[in-house]
Order: C-alpha cells, then structure tokens, then sequence
C-alpha cells in the first residue's frame, strides 16, 4: 500500500500535467491584445525618436530629455506593480480598457504642449499608463495557452513588439521632418490609436477565467475564480517562492548585455573600429533583427525543450543560448575584423540569441509557479525588478564607459556577465521543479474541495 502511494506521488510529480482544451477565440484575443502591443511600443519611442524636433519646438535641451525619460521610468516603475495587482483583485479586460485604452488621451495631449513644463508633466502622466498592459496581458495569455505552448504565445507577441518598436522610429523619423507640427501630429495618432486600442478591447477582447488552461482545474475555473480571489496579504507570498527570487537575481548578469549592446554598439563601431556612423547603424540593425526574430524562436525551442523535459527543459535552453552567445560576443567585440557585411552578420548571429530567455523561460516559469490570481502580481514585480536593475546598471555603465575602452567594457559587461548568467541559471535545478510542483499539488487540492 505504501509503496503504491509513492508510485502515485511519483508519477504526479514527473507528468506536470496542462489542460489540452484550448480556450475558446484565444487567437483573437491574441490579435486583439497584439495591436495594443504595437500602440505601447511605439508611444514608448515616441519621446527619444522624435527629440530633436521636439527641442527645437520648444527651446528645450538635451538635459530636458534626461529629465522626462528618468521621471517616466519613474513613474512606470511605482505604477507598474500597481497595475499588476489591481488586475489580479478586479477584471483584467476593464484594466486594459482604462489603462491603455482612456489612459492614450494624455499621450494624445502631448501633441498640444505649448511648453517644457506641460510636456513632462503631461508625459509623467501618460507614462502610468505604458505600464497598464504588460502584467495583465501576460496574466490572461497563460489563462488562454497550457504551459506545452506558452512560450510559443509569449515569442509571438514579444516578436510582434520588437518589430513595431522599428517601425516606429521609422515613423517618428518621418514626423520629425515635418517643420513644427510633424512630432505634434505622432503623439495625437499614437494617442488616438491607444484609445482606439481600448474600444476594441471593449468589443472583441473576452477575458478567460483565471486557471482555465490548468488541467486540474480547467473546467472548474469560472467556481476556482470566485473561491480562490486575489487578496492583498498574499502578495508576499510572491517572494515565498525560490523561482521568484531566482528570476529576479538572474536578472543582475542577464540585464547588463542589453544595455551595452543596445546603448554603445554604434559608437564601438565608429570610434574603436572605423565605421562610419550610417554603417554602424546599419551593423546595429542585425542585433535588433535578430533580436526580435530570437523571441519566437526562443518559445518555440521552448516549448520544445517543455516537452522533453518538463523538469528542465526550459532551463536547459536559457544556459545553452547564452553560452553560446557569451562565446558569439567574445568574437564580435573582442575579435572580428573586416568590412561591414562581417560585422552585420556576427551582429545579426548574436541578435538571434539576444532575447530568447523571456520567452523560452522566464515568462511560462513566472506562470508555472504562482497561482493562477496573482500572476498579474507576480508579472509586475518581475518587471519593476528589471526596471530597478536596469537604472542601477545604466549608471555603472556609464561611469565605467568613461575609464576603459569601449571593447573592455564590452568583455566585462557581454562575455563575463553573460558566463556568470549560465552560471547562474544552475541555482533553478533544485528549486524550479519543486516550486512547479507544488502549485500543481495546490491546484490538485482546490479542484477537491470544489468538487465536495
């Protein structure tokens, strides 16, 4: 008898069972919530693209602009886990509605500062609400996806997001030629379309029950949802579990490749390798290719490692990528010499590595181990935590950018950073597949006492 309970206990453990029962329309709500990440992503590039007009507008300087980007990611910082947790206690569709949809009007009165001081704190406000999406969407695509396809979902709208950020420095260039008006006319389009976006949340966005793409409670979740409520004292318990703590940490050697790479690339290219400053840009261009085209294939892969090995499938995809791109960086910026196209293409390898764990890992593990009311929480908190690290690494960089070559900074801040980050990733083996467990044991138990 004792001995078929450990098999029992065994078998529970190893399978980490997910619903197979799709959520009904779950590829239109996918559409649907795509085109608010297309808004978001561009109204967040809106500021910087389209300065130099802005400046000449309004008799500002570049100081100014520091001032408005640090006191909106101020701003998206505080609001941020504020959203997260308000769409855990209430409807994660109204959130959005607000949030991203009547929120877009003070993006749109940017467009008619007639002064510095209106502008920033008109964008200090608009900035609350570029952070109203992330968690709750996030929260309803593992509501819509099983934990076998999240990853897949997640590449495809961080991908979707990526692109729009190019399109639309493309399109805020564009604006920023047309005398006086051109960067009035981008804010007021970018606001309208964010209002738009919360009309057609309104009308074609249906928002999932909470846990219904948990197999043990997928046809129990509209019951589990009422029973099972976000409240405010649980919050901590977010911090109770190891994988948690874990993604934030990672973050501190995962965090300062992006930075390096995206802030100083073109100008390690012009002033340490010859470059002239259109084909840096253009070497550029590979990395934010490759980056945005790294997101699908990181979920894909994935899923695919999900599938092979629930236990550390996913982890095994982040050490590997990462490996790999540590040793593709040592070359790029260590090594490489030659014309443009030599460059473009080290580039565009390592941009194909650049973004992979978000998808691959760190968004279907926040999902695999926090229940299904407070995963908007959770999603928030991850995210202020890259914000923070962000802020602190921006401003090691930047003092140590000033004392060493800009390819010494790139061994320390790319390869090293990048080793001790596989590194790193050892210390989820044996804390992810446990903490998994046990919210699938939870869930395991809720389904009984919904069902007497």
């Amino acid at each position: 008898m004792t001995n078929q309970k450990e098999n029992d206990m065994t078998t529970q453990t190893q399978e980490l069972p997910a619903a197979d029962v799709p959520a009904k329309g779950r590829w239109r709500n996918v559409v649907t919530l795509a085109f608010a990440g297309i808004v978001d992503a561009g109204e967040d590039q809106a500021m910087s693209s389209m300065f130099p007009a802005i400046r000449t507008s309004l008799n500002m300087t570049t100081a100014n602009l520091g001032t408005i980007t640090s006191l909106g990611k101020l701003m998206e910082m505080i609001f941020g886990p504020i959203w997260g947790m308000l769409a855990d206690r209430f409807s994660r569709k109204r959130i959005l509605i607000i949030g991203t949809g009547v929120w877009g009007l003070w993006t749109l009165l940017i467009g008619f500062s007639a002064s510095y001081e209106m502008l920033l704190t008109l964008r200090m406000v608009a900035a609350i609400g570029l952070v109203a999406l992330g968690a709750p969407m996030n929260s309803m695509l593992t509501d819509m996806f099983p934990q076998k396809e999240r990853g897949k979902v997640f590449g495809i709208m961080r991908m979707i997001s990526s692109l729009a950020v190019i399109a639309s420095i493309l399109f805020f260039g564009l604006m920023s030629e047309i005398p006086e008006t051109g960067w009035r006319i981008g804010f007021v389009i970018f606001g309208a379309l964010s209002m738009l976006s919360g009309l057609i949340f309104a009308i074609f966005l249906t928002e999932p029950r909470r846990g219904a793409a948990e197999a043990s409670i997928y046809d129990l979740a509209q019951q589990a949802e009422k029973k099972y409520a976000f409240s405010w004292q649980n919050v901590a318990k977010i911090f109770r579990v190891p994988t948690n703590l874990l993604l934030i940490i990672e973050k501190i050697f995962g965090v300062p490749v992006q930075i390096t790479v995206l802030t100083f690339t073109v100008t390690w290219l012009v002033d340490e390798r010859g470059f002239r400053p259109g084909q840096a840009t253009s070497v550029l261009s590979g990395i934010v290719i490759g980056a945005a085209l790294s997101t699908l294939i990181g979920g894909l892969l994935g899923d695919w490692a999900e599938h092979k090995s629930p236990r550390f499938g996913r982890l095994f995809v982040v050490q590997g990528s990462r490996a790999l791109m540590a040793l593709l960086g040592y070359f790029f910026f260590q090594q490489v010499s030659g014309g443009m196209m030599t460059f473009f293409a080290f580039a565009l390898l390592f941009g194909l590595f650049l973004d992979m764990a978000f998808s691959a890992a760190i968004a279907p593990m926040i999902a695999a181990v926090n229940v299904p009311e407070q995963r908007s929480t959770a999603y928030a908190v991850n995210r202020l935590a890259n914000g923070l690290i962000q802020a602190a690494v921006a401003a090691i960089v930047g003092v140590i950018g000033n004392q060493i070559t800009l390819t010494n900074l790139f061994f320390w801040a790319v390869t090293v950073s990048l080793i001790l980050s596989v590194l790193s990733w050892f210390a989820f083996y044996p804390f992810y597949h446990r903490d998994r467990t046990a919210l699938n044991d939870l869930l395991a138990k809720r389904r009984k006492e919904l069902e007497s």
